[in-house]
């Protein structure tokens, strides 16, 4: 609006009144249109994202419904018929007393309208909601569902999908195994994936034993209770393994390359590649244990307490940090990655020069002269007594000599003696946070 006023021109009364009645009026216009320009470019979008539907797929074709799933007090429940029929189960209905009776495979599921429990072959499961009755449709909680029939089942929040597998290719160090349900006895030859598989809650049927503290570390005895040994990680006993029936076998390239075609006649085995990758490892176990959410939250957690460190030890991280070993054949070595080495780095904590030679794992001492090699502003010393304890002895020796004394993290006090089962000899999950803890103490976080 343009309003031109002749500056000789005297305005009357009336003129003025209409002069203000138009500004005002213009005034309100501009103010309502831009309410609904604020309207429109935010009120569809989250009423949209609130109204989009949750989409089902079995076998990444979706699945479709006359009536939609929907999340009850924070669980997903689907008609159960229409995910059923994709599935190749058996449906039957007694309207009398209101339950539903599927049966898939060896698998026979009963479920009772209002209800918060099923049976699985006979034997009484809780579930997360109870059943409920919609439109003439059946819903039921989708993860039962997928429990239940051994489906792999995960849940995508950024497209509102949940996915649904009926078998799983797994990529592994050895090429690629197909699983055609979630395994439920698992065989594991790798300490680190013990560990990791008790992390995602999982208990193996069998294992192999710890190297120290056997048949299993003190920080995992009480929930392997009831596991099978079977024998050491460099010889498992195949026997053992076949009288498990495992339906699936977790091994180590570098440990178990020889037998893998015997252990892949017994039952689909997985290799990993590398002993102390405890993430790559925890990732490829959680594939195939469907514990991918459990997994990831694991991860969640890991990543806040990474961040936390390292926005809190302040230059404490330029302090040169030493792992040190000493062996009972009178020598020590120096780490230079592995198992606790990978977590310095990922903390962002320094290391010495000389303990920093590119493609070693660590560096072999030979004798006392070379004490100086280990030096650091600290020092974490993880000698094991995973042979026959005179490491210790060696340790003890070693420590006497005037060269040791000089070391700076020795005169500074800063020399910690940390517990070699979690520190080295583990490598999971749980132990790679007990490490984590252990830094946040000697850092004084």
């Amino acid at each position: 609006m343009i309003i031109v006023i002749n500056k000789s021109h005297t305005l009357t009364h009336l003129e003025r009144w209409i002069l203000v009645f138009m500004i005002k009026s213009r005034f309100r216009a501009i103010a309502l249109s831009l309410s609904f320009l604020v309207a429109a470019v935010s009120v569809p979008v989250s009423a949209s994202a609130a109204a989009a539907p949750i989409k089902v797929t079995v076998d990444s074709k979706q699945v479709s419904f006359d009536v939609q799933p929907k999340v009850i007090n924070g669980t997903t429940m689907v008609p159960y018929s229409a995910v059923v029929s994709k599935l190749g189960a058996k449906l039957s209905f007694n309207s009398q007393n209101k339950t539903l009776k599927v049966t898939r495979g060896n698998a026979t599921i009963q479920l009772k309208i209002n209800s918060s429990q099923a049976t699985v072959n006979g034997k009484t499961v809780a579930l997360s909601a109870k059943v409920v009755e919609q439109n003439g449709r059946t819903l039921v909680p989708l993860r039962f569902l997928g429990e239940a029939f051994g489906l792999w089942v995960n849940w995508n929040a950024s497209n509102k999908t949940v996915a649904i597998d009926t078998k799983r290719t797994i990529s592994h160090a050895m090429g690629n195994t197909t699983l055609t349900a979630v395994p439920k006895r698992v065989v594991v030859l790798v300490n680190g994936m013990i560990d990791i598989s008790l992390t995602l809650g999982v208990k193996p049927v069998g294992a192999v034993e710890s190297w120290v503290q056997a048949p299993w570390y003190d920080y995992l005895k009480k929930d392997m209770t009831g596991a099978k040994s079977l024998g050491s990680e460099l010889q498992p006993n195949l026997e053992a393994i076949v009288a498990l029936k495992p339906d699936l076998i977790i091994g180590a390239k570098t440990r178990h390359e020889k037998i893998y075609g015997q252990l892949s006649k017994i039952a689909p085995t997985l290799y990993v590649d590398q002993l102390f990758e405890w993430k790559d490892n925890m990732a490829v176990a959680a594939k195939a244990f469907n514990k991918e959410d459990t997994a990831q939250s694991f991860m969640n957690d890991w990543n806040k307490k990474v961040a936390t460190f390292k926005a809190k030890v302040g230059s404490d991280a330029k302090k040169e940090v030493s792992i040190v070993r000493f062996s009972d054949d009178n020598s020590a070595r120096v780490y230079v990655t592995g198992f606790a080495g990978s977590i310095l780095s990922e903390l962002g904590l320094s290391r010495p020069k000389a303990q920093t030679e590119a493609g070693k794992i660590f560096i072999d001492i030979d004798s006392q002269e070379q004490i100086p090699l280990m030096n650091g502003d600290i020092i974490f010393d993880i000698t094991s007594d995973n042979r026959s304890g005179d490491e210790f002895k060696v340790q003890e020796a070693w420590q006497k000599n005037a060269l040791w004394s000089k070391l700076t993290a020795v005169k500074d006090k800063k020399y910690y003696k940390v517990n070699d089962v979690t520190w080295s000899l583990s490598g999971g999950a749980t132990a790679a946070k007990m490490v984590l803890d252990d830094l946040f103490f000697y850092y004084d976080i």
